[in-house]
């Protein structure tokens, strides 16, 4: 976490990043030691909330099918003994309930603006507080989704893990291109019309026009959705064209 940073509870915890100039694309083998010191805090808490979602599954006889998705994506079907309150009660468990989203950022386009300027900075502090946090997720993002909707009823800590590995690979090789260096931003656009989802607006299809100065600037997917919620705006998937 960058420095000053406070770790809060919930939130996804990027590691500080220093960029390699002669390195476009950072290694993603646990022998980098950016790498090794995120899995040693992060992935033992990560591997246990996937596997006591695969035993919830896995007790009604069936299994996930289908490549992990991002949360904008068609998720798989999942046969689950369970039913998806009583999974989502077990999962909120100890996650006091928000009363909104808590990024502080009332529109896409300050969002999108702050994650131009914390890709410049790496900010990793920033990253953080720009990105939805798992409370967020358990009580306000995911009960309305697809994903928690018959046929598929993904049981949430798996889609929590699935959601977390994304953003952290994808934000990995934002920075890996981006961070630490002069951007030259020209806009975004995305979908015309938000997914609607409950009360949350789930926009999709975002490209970013960035660039590395000097370069020139291209419309690039540098994140995959963004969520908002009652005029609040937060980064909801990270996987992006990297």
């Amino acid at each position: 976490m960058a420095a000053g940073a406070v770790d809060r509870p919930g939130r996804h915890a990027f590691p500080a990043w220093k960029p390699r100039p002669t390195a476009p694309n950072p290694p993603d083998a646990p022998s980098d030691p950016r790498m090794r010191t995120f899995l040693q805090r992060f992935a033992p808490p990560l591997l246990l909330i996937a596997l006591a979602s695969c035993g919830e599954a896995s007790e009604g006889g069936g299994e996930a099918q289908g490549d992990t998705a991002a949360a904008t994506e068609q998720p798989s079907v999942v046969d689950s003994v369970f039913p998806m309150p009583v999974m989502l009660e077990r999962f909120r468990a100890g996650l006091a309930e928000p009363e909104g989203l808590t990024s502080g950022v009332d529109s896409r386009d300050a969002l999108v603006e702050g994650i131009i300027r914390a890709m410049e900075a790496t900010d990793t502090a920033a990253f953080e507080r720009l990105t939805i946090t798992l409370p967020e997720w358990a009580w306000l993002y995911f009960p309305t989704s697809i994903q928690a909707k018959p046929p598929y009823e993904l049981p949430p800590g798996l889609a929590w893990f699935q959601l977390q590995e994304g953003n952290r690979k994808g934000l990995f090789r934002a920075l890996g291109r981006f961070g630490g260096r002069k951007l030259e931003y020209r806009g975004y656009t995305c979908a015309s019309e938000p997914t609607v989802e409950g009360v949350n607006r789930v926009w999709i299809g975002c490209l970013v026009t960035v660039g590395l100065e000097g370069e020139g600037p291209a419309p690039i997917k540098l994140f995959s959705s963004i969520l908002e919620r009652d005029g609040r705006f937060a980064i909801l998937s990270f996987v992006n064209d990297f």
